[in-house]
């Protein structure tokens, strides 16, 4: 792993169950990255592939059916460790997260401005009125104009990209280390999301923060990561920095991604997809998870019987497949 840089967040091994009637299902399976302080990690992969489930181990919001193991360290503190009472001043504090969807995230029946209000007095001594006066800064430098006036206004009367606004205001509240932006453009016009993206950069820029971006969105990727992992079934597939990902993918799902986007050079009368469905939970594959969908998927007899494991097949690099180049010479991840 990275050691070059100040590390800000260690996920090592982390592991996610929930008890069904179907049994345990593994929604998050071994998954391990970094991110070294003021630079952006960016989680990819199709929904249900486990990048929110990932996010929500981390802040320890799963619901009582989930059990996550694995290293979880903020700076020098293991978050593991922490009981639910200890983990109060980190959420919101230390660690700032914009959930996918505001407008289930925003309370209906309660001003913007209160909800910012009550989000900076749980982390802060201060008064109502010391309280309200950041509240209204916090919305001015997210760009919402008039801010003292959307302060007395409920979710529903803002548009979608103010009400994400409001939320990268309460996340900012409480001047966090760790923002985690959950598809944070879903939902919205591209005009918006290029706003919110570019926000999202100025925030950072001015804050030194350190992000972990969830998306499926490879342009998004593209323009906001410094590192990416790509997610499959509740498994890291293929993890490096930005330019090598795009330069040379070397998983066969990660490809895949990439041949289904649409350029402005090229025409094609259909557009590419990958084969199947993701597979449920219930009923992965024996060996690797992708394998059935996979154009390589018989290329190496191992592919149906054993899962490979991420191993380091170039300097940075890490790919979970038996058919990428060096694989079998290349030693598992730390």
């Amino acid at each position: 792993m990275t050691t070059t840089y100040d590390i800000l967040l260690t996920v090592d091994d982390l592991q996610t169950c929930f008890r069904t009637e179907a049994g345990l299902l593994r929604a998050v399976d071994g998954v391990s990255f970094e991110i070294p302080r003021g630079q952006t990690f960016a989680l990819v992969g199709e929904s249900g592939c486990g990048k929110s489930v990932t996010a929500l181990s981390i802040l320890k919001l799963l619901p009582p059916a989930g059990i996550s193991n694995g290293l979880i360290r903020l700076g020098d503190d293991e978050l593991d460790r922490l009981t639910d009472w200890e983990m109060q001043p980190v959420r919101g504090g230390r660690i700032g997260m914009i959930f996918q969807e505001p407008m289930t995230s925003l309370n209906p029946v309660f001003t913007c401005g209160a909800q910012i209000v009550e989000a900076i007095r749980l982390h802060r001594e201060c008064s109502a009125r010391e309280a309200r006066k950041h509240a209204i800064d916090l919305l001015d430098q997210v760009g919402i104009a008039d801010p003292a006036q959307r302060m007395k206004e409920y979710p529903h009367q803002l548009s979608g990209g103010m009400r994400q606004r409001v939320m990268i205001a309460m996340a900012l509240s409480c001047e966090p280390e760790l923002l985690i932006a959950d598809e944070p453009t879903t939902a919205l016009d591209v005009t918006i999301q290029a706003q919110i993206l570019e926000l999202l950069r100025k925030i950072q820029r001015e804050r030194q923060l350190t992000l972990l971006l969830i998306t499926h969105d490879l342009a998004v990727v593209a323009e906001m990561a410094d590192s990416v992992g790509v997610m499959y079934a509740g498994t890291m597939v293929e993890r490096t920095d930005v330019k090598q990902l795009f330069a040379n993918p070397l998983h066969p799902y990660t490809q895949g991604l990439f041949r289904s986007l649409v350029t402005m050079e090229e025409t094609r009368e259909r557009l590419d997809t990958i084969p199947g469905s993701v597979p449920h939970l219930s009923a992965l594959p024996v060996g690797c998870p992708f394998h059935p969908r996979c154009d390589k998927g018989q290329t190496d007899a191992r592919c149906a019987t054993c899962r490979p494991d991420l191993r380091e097949v170039a300097p940075g690099h890490f790919c979970a497949c038996y058919v990428a180049p060096n694989y079998d010479n290349a030693e598992p991840k730390p």
